[in-house]
């Protein structure tokens, strides 16, 4: 008996560990809460979700970035085999974020999202570096619906 509580204790553990996605609502007492979900960090940068019901935006953060309109190639690994998609990013005046998406329920890349293990981003400039990111999406479907809900 004491063999299957470990096993399944073991089991949560792992999988709570493998879940990526780290989900928070923000109450800063002026503006109304809101939720947010956010990715550990690689090369500088992490991933984020934001918005509510109507709309959530998807973006990389923890960067530099020189161009107004990157384009972005994002390989997802989805049952064991990677996804390109590219989109044409949008960068923040700050130069620290470039948004992938404003909307991400109308990407043709939501399911590859969703059902994605990993994903890789390459953010493409003319002028500063190229930027690669990589990330675990363990948990991506459980933050999308978070921010969703």
């Amino acid at each position: 008996m004491k063999r299957v509580i470990l096993t399944v204790a073991t089991i949560m553990i792992t999988g709570l560990s493998m879940a990526q996605w780290t989900k928070k609502t923000v109450n800063n007492g002026l503006d109304d809460p809101y939720k947010i979900c956010y990715t550990a960090t690689n090369n500088g940068g992490y991933l984020k979700l934001e918005g509510g019901e109507s709309k959530v935006s998807f973006y990389v953060s923890g960067g530099y970035y020189c161009e107004d309109s990157p384009l972005v190639n994002i390989s997802f690994l989805v049952n064991n085999e990677w996804i390109k998609h590219s989109v044409w990013g949008s960068r923040s005046s700050d130069h620290e974020t470039v948004f992938l998406s404003f909307d991400l329920a109308n990407e043709v890349f939501l399911k590859d999202f969703l059902n994605a293990s990993s994903v890789k981003i390459r953010i493409n400039e003319s002028y500063c570096e190229n930027e690669i990111y990589q990330f675990n999406m363990s948990g991506s479907t459980a933050a999308y619906n978070f921010i969703k809900k």
